[in-house]
């Protein structure tokens, strides 16, 4: 049975859709948390990042509220960027999501910004000519809505082929080589999830989204059937890649 490698950096923002698709998928995953000092394959004794790929057929880096440059603040950012080019190296793919694109994105030499303001919610993106034909967004013509939550972007990643753009960042998605992803959105969250951000982060969240307080729970009733689809989708066709 394949296993795909999970690094959470935030506890609230688990595998979520992404994990259940997996397990729905017949895949089984190990989830790392290394802020948390935790991992679900060794629960009383934290066993830290692999140094490589081993058996895992894939691996997944999930967002989190630090940025993609605080290496002194979490050590982690660069044994991730490590693992990532591992797994590229050993030719299995890599999938990042919010931070998990941004730490991909700088460990390929492209530029990690600041945007004007958070952008955070159910945002439309389009897919570019090739990531019409981008083997990941198979089953998934025309645009897309999607929960996005980042105030960094990405930009100027050197051999990276655009594969969405929209919202508030020109790349929304984007891929290096033939395995390594980037998506600049979520395909993972609930909105338990989401509460939970709100929860921790809303000071910050809701002064530049106040949607996020008066119609959350509209935009879910309204997208997240449609979007809850789209995860499943894209966690299916980048499967098909291990």
């Amino acid at each position: 049975m394949k296993r795909i490698l999970i690094v959470v950096p935030e506890l609230v923002d688990p595998p979520g859709l992404l994990g259940q698709a997996l397990i729905e998928e017949g895949v089984r995953y190990d989830a790392v948390l290394p802020v948390s000092r935790f991992a679900s394959h060794a629960p009383m004794q934290y066993p830290g990042l692999p140094s490589g790929p081993g058996a895992y057929a894939g691996l997944v880096i999930l967002g989190g509220p630090m940025s993609a440059h605080e290496d002194e603040a979490h050590p982690f950012i660069a044994e991730t960027m490590a693992l990532a080019g591992s797994f590229a190296a050993a030719g299995r793919p890599v999938l990042g999501i919010c931070l998990g694109a941004q730490i991909l994105a700088r460990s390929l030499g492209g530029e990690i910004y600041r945007m004007g303001r958070l952008e955070s919610g159910f945002y439309q993106v389009d897919l570019t000519a090739e990531g019409r034909q981008d083997p990941l967004f198979a089953g998934l013509p025309g645009p897309l809505t999607v929960f996005q939550n980042h105030y960094d972007a990405v930009r100027n990643i050197p051999g990276a082929v655009p594969l969405a753009s929209g919202g508030a960042c020109p790349v929304q998605a984007y891929r290096v080589g033939a395995k390594t992803y980037g998506l600049q959105f979520h395909i993972e969250v609930t909105i338990d999830i989401v509460r939970d951000w709100i929860r921790l982060f809303g000071d910050a969240f809701c002064r530049d989204e106040p949607r996020l307080l008066t119609d959350l729970d509209q935009q879910f009733d309204r997208h997240f059937r449609a979007y809850r689809e789209t995860c499943q989708i894209l966690t299916r066709n980048w499967l098909a890649m291990t």
